[in-house]
């Protein structure tokens, strides 16, 4: 068969090379895992290089049937490369929802229509109306007339290149760097072949029916090439780019093998405003050399591959970076290849670094002893504020058995504590002795607890209470003598006045009635110093009270104790309160104050019970002489001096119970004399209400209205009622 020479062939035959060329390396590409990408790629150079090849051998035949046998081949070329290029626009810009298996079917539906029959039956039957060959300047083309199917697969072709030009060329303008470059790129080598069949389909140049597409492959092959292999189209996965640029917080620089910057994302950019483009990293990171060192390696180390860390200092004070160096690089039958760029990864951890300062700084300042022991029983930690308490550098404790400073006589509660720590992961308290460095022994109250669960190490929390129990030690003392000794003085004190009556005059009977109430203010004062003791040192808790039972109680005896007084009530039936157990201690003691410092010789006490704000209001009024109100102030501003102090302990007492209960307590005074003591406590919860009424049926009530409202006094009432 005769061969005519074209001015085509040559450029035809560079494209069939170029395009093996890139077949063979992206096949090489496989075992990298990048499935669609390389796969279409491949499809991409094997159906370009048939195309080229084929045409190339179609125009050198001088026979219309050897013309139309190449033509086969030609529209396998086009055929898979109708596949192909979609299909790796779409795997470059990570849609791989059409490579499931029905959309990618129909993806290769038109396509593979075209070329299967072409191949089988030939063009002539299906696109080419009355072909033959005609003379083009010196040698012989197809020539002939579209059919109506070939218009309808060009018109295919073209809207389906337009719409991956159309997103090629978004991804270029959204993406930055070489991933922007190799969009860019890859947008002109797909727009040229298209562009150049468009012009040789209306021979606006060229020679009439000679199809310019495959000729531009020769061109545009060089552009591949450089995408593939400069641009590393294969290597850096613009998909990982779209993942990991657009969307990290964290700072990310990708360098080429030698040491410039191919791409940097926004927050990078943020940490080091010297990062761009094409720049080397040496003057990239000038601010942080390290960063260099580790893409560039020192001497023979060369490059290193892990993660340290790096201080910026700016206006704003230090900047905390953790930088991981990662290598890209491929594999190839499993042996590693030579690293071809580095990825940089930046994460900013200020906030965490400060944080982590801060809480070091709050232990070393801690007053406590905190120390970090391991199960072998050695201590791993101590804080510095041991050498203050104890008189000893953390350097010397470290490193030593944890019981070597307790005392012997506490060693071995401190090892049992230390190993249930370990055993059961609660908290284990201990109190014990430590030795200081000036020989004397020091108290401390300790918790030992599992540091984590998964932990060996326990964190010791040492708190020196030696001066704290010695003044409860003198406190308690204190309080025995005004307890026990100061009420025994005084009924002694009592008894001999009583002696003393038989032994005076009249006159004298007025100094031995003052000498008694003296020695009534003492008894009181001690038996109140016990209610106090029992009030600070009780573990009681919360429990349901009725305020109308208690109340109606204390005044009856109150009745009984003075009969010279005069108590009148006003309660409801039930007012069931949450509140200290102690409460009718606070009660009973305002209750008697009104009394015992009245200035009256027939005084007068109101008390009353009410639902106020969610709760109860207890109030107690008298017509005494009242409270000052620089002794009130003493108990809104929890406090006591030398010139204010309370009369008595009475009140303190009622504060802290009330306090304690969740409750409020208000002195006012009345006009024109006397004092309101008002005590308001939380209502308890249904249930518990019920079932403090359901204790009190059966007992007959005061008042049918459901409110009582008697007077109490200790003769008959007309008696209380008549005047002195």
């Amino acid at each position: 068969m005769a061969w005519q020479p074209t001015p085509y062939t040559a450029p035809l035959l560079v494209a069939a090379v170029a395009a093996v060329c890139f077949a063979a390396y992206a096949a090489t590409k496989r075992r990298r895992g990048d499935g669609p990408l390389v796969h279409a790629f491949v499809g991409v150079a094997v159906g370009s290089g048939v195309w080229s090849l084929a045409y190339a051998a179609q125009l050198s035949a001088t026979a219309l049937d050897a013309t139309l046998f190449w033509n086969r081949f030609v529209w396998v070329g086009i055929g898979v490369l109708g596949v192909a290029w979609p299909a790796f626009v779409l795997a470059y810009l990570d849609r791989t929802a059409w490579f499931r298996p029905r959309r990618f079917a129909l993806l290769c539906l038109v396509p593979a229509t075209a070329a299967g029959g072409a191949l089988l039956f030939g063009a002539e039957q299906l696109f080419y109306r009355a072909p033959s060959l005609a003379d083009a300047g010196g040698y012989l083309v197809v020539e002939f007339a579209p059919t109506p199917a070939l218009l309808a697969f060009v018109a295919y072709s073209y809207a389906v290149n337009l719409l991956t030009f159309a997103a090629l060329g978004r991804a270029a303008l959204v993406r930055e760097g070489v991933f922007r470059r190799q969009a860019a790129l890859l947008l002109v080598a797909g727009a040229a072949p298209t562009v150049a069949g468009i012009v040789g389909v209306w021979s606006a140049s060229g020679p009439p029916f000679v199809d310019l597409t495959p000729v531009t492959f020769a061109a545009t092959s060089g552009v591949i090439g450089w995408v593939a292999f400069k641009g590393r189209l294969l290597d850096l996965s613009p998909i990982a780019r779209d993942a990991v640029f657009a969307n990290l917080a964290d700072g990310v620089v990708v360098t080429d093998a030698t040491g410039r910057i191919v791409d940097a994302n926004g927050p990078a950019r943020g940490l080091f405003p010297s990062v761009a483009v094409g720049r080397d990293v040496a003057a990239a990171f000038d601010r942080a050399p390290s960063v260099a060192e580790a893409v560039t390696g020192e001497g023979d180390a060369g490059p290193r591959e892990d993660e340290f860390r790096v201080t910026l200092d700016g206006e704003s004070g230090h900047r905390f970076l953790t930088v991981s160096v990662h290598s890209i690089a491929a594999d190839r039958g499993g042996t590693r290849r030579d690293r071809s760029g580095t990825v940089l990864l930046f994460r900013d951890v200020t906030e965490r670094e400060t944080l982590q300062r801060r809480y070091r700084t709050l232990i070393e300042k801690s007053p406590n002893v905190i120390a970090v022991c391991g199960a072998d029983g050695l201590l791993r930690y101590v804080s510095p504020s041991i050498e203050r308490l104890l008189g000893r550098s953390p350097a010397e404790i470290e490193g030593r058995p944890i019981v070597d400073l307790v005392h012997p006589d506490d060693r071995l509660d401190a090892q049992r504590a230390f190993e249930r720590a370990f055993e059961t992961g609660d908290p284990q308290p201990i109190d014990h002795r430590i030795a200081h460095a000036d020989g004397n022994w020091r108290r401390f109250e300790t918790t030992v607890e599992r540091l984590f669960d998964d932990a060996e190490e326990v964190v010791i929390t040492a708190t020196d209470v030696t001066e704290s129990r010695r003044y409860e030690q003198r406190l308690q003392v204190l309080n025995r003598v005004l307890r026990h000794d100061l009420k025994n003085d005084a009924n002694v004190i009592g008894g001999y006045a009583d002696l003393l009556r038989d032994h005076v005059d009249s006159e004298g009977d007025g100094y031995l009635d003052i000498i008694d109430r003296k020695v009534e203010t003492l008894t009181h004062l001690s038996d109140q110093a016990r209610e106090i003791d029992v009030a600070l040192h009780s573990e009681g808790g919360q429990t349901t009270i009725d305020l109308a039972e208690l109340v109606e109680r204390l005044c009856a005896s109150l009745g009984s104790s003075f009969p010279h007084a005069t108590v009148r009530i006003s309660t409801p039936d039930a007012a069931v309160a949450c509140a200290d157990e102690l409460l009718e201690s606070a009660v009973r003691n305002v209750l008697e104050n009104a009394v015992v410092h009245s200035d009256r010789d027939r005084p007068t006490v109101e008390a009353s019970v009410a639902a106020a704000d969610g709760g109860y209001r207890i109030e107690v009024a008298d017509d005494g002489p009242g409270i000052p109100p620089a002794e009130r102030a003493v108990f809104s501003e929890a406090r006591e001096t030398e010139l204010e102090h309370a009369s008595g302990l009475g009140l303190w007492l009622v504060h802290w119970i009330v306090t304690e209960s969740g409750g409020e307590l208000d002195i006012d005074t009345r006009e024109p004399t006397g004092t309101l003591v008002a005590m308001w406590l939380p209502a308890a919860d249904a249930g518990d209400g019920e079932a403090a009424v359901a204790e009190r049926e059966g007992s007959p009530p005061t008042a049918a209205d459901g409110e009582s409202s008697t007077a109490v006094d200790g003769g008959d009432s007309a008696a209380a009622d008549a005047p002195d």
